[in-house]
């Protein structure tokens, strides 16, 4: 018998998605322990407002026409959330932004017009005990 991490990590890798629940969904306890909000929670925060938060990276892309700012979407059990990474950020956290396929950012929320994003202070790898399934993200660089 498969546990409820096991099994929705079956279905990403059969199918790339899963009808049972989200990676995060079994983890989001220890999420919340550690302070950090759903993404539902982060698109109903006050712009302005300095904010961590942990997803699975869904993408990254990095326009040559962005001198370098790199745009990642992060996704958890209640949706997404868009992350500006500025070209001195992205450096000093190079390896992590590149590979990690679930990553923590600390950063400036700023929304308006219902556009909502996190402007990246920092990249982190969250430490938590039990580690989503590892799945990768569609890149364009």
């Amino acid at each position: 018998d498969l546990n409820e991490i096991e099994t929705i990590a079956w279905d990403y890798d059969s199918t790339s998605l899963s009808t049972r629940g989200h990676l995060l969904t079994p983890i989001r306890h220890e999420l919340r322990a550690m302070g950090l909000p759903d993404a539902h929670t982060v698109w109903k925060m006050q712009s302005g407002r300095r904010v961590r938060y942990a997803g699975i990276v869904i993408n990254r892309q990095r326009p040559g026409t962005a001198k370098g700012v790199v745009f990642m979407t992060l996704e958890d059990e209640t949706g997404f959330v868009n992350v500006i990474i500025w070209r001195d950020v992205f450096q000093k956290y190079e390896m992590l932004g590149k590979t990690a396929s679930f990553l923590g950012v600390t950063g400036k929320l700023q929304s308006e017009d219902g556009v909502v994003h996190i402007v990246a202070e920092s990249l982190w790898d969250p430490a938590i005990a039990r580690r989503p399934h590892r799945r990768s993200s569609r890149d364009f660089h």
